[in-house]
């Protein structure tokens, strides 16, 4: 019976198990995230604001945004998609977990924000496309190097 010292002389099998590996390291190395943040505070005047960095937002995935707003004595609506919410507050605050990017109209008085947004980026993640093709690849070299060594076991040549 063949050991496996015999059967990583097949060049195949040896190269296409390195290939496996290979494949192993790069797709862990496409899990590694990085953490990106933007913000922008400020004070708003009567009219209408849409908040954030649009190429910011676009560029990555997993949002967190968090909008605090304070004033004393205004009013103004947050509008999120297709919701609208209308607050008037008498000097408070008020802490907003958009879905989206908001658009604030002021209709009296002036607001303080805060517009946070954290995301995930992962920069590595196009690398796993290489380790898909080496994983096939090296999955078709390795077994064509296991039926080599067991065919030259069954034919006695180990």
């Amino acid at each position: 019976m063949g050991t496996l010292r015999e059967a990583l002389e097949y060049p195949f099998l040896k190269v296409g198990l390195i290939m496996l590996v290979l494949a192993l390291v790069i797709s862990a190395m496409g899990l590694y995230g990085v953490d990106k943040s933007y913000s922008s505070n400020g004070t708003l005047g009567e009219g209408r604001y849409l908040l954030g960095d649009e190429d910011f937002e676009k560029s990555y995935v997993y949002y967190n945004r968090t909008l605090v707003i304070s004033s004393s004595n205004a009013t103004f609506s947050v509008v999120q998609g297709n919701v609208t919410e209308k607050y008037t507050l008498l000097n408070g605050t008020v802490e907003i977990i958009p879905t989206t990017r908001p658009v604030i109209d002021v209709f009296n008085g002036t607001i303080n924000y805060t517009y946070t947004v954290s995301a995930k980026d992962y920069p590595y993640a196009i690398y796993s496309l290489i380790a898909f093709v080496l994983m096939l690849v090296g999955t078709v070299m390795a077994f064509m190097g296991y039926t080599q060594f067991l065919r030259d076991i069954k034919e006695g040549k180990r």
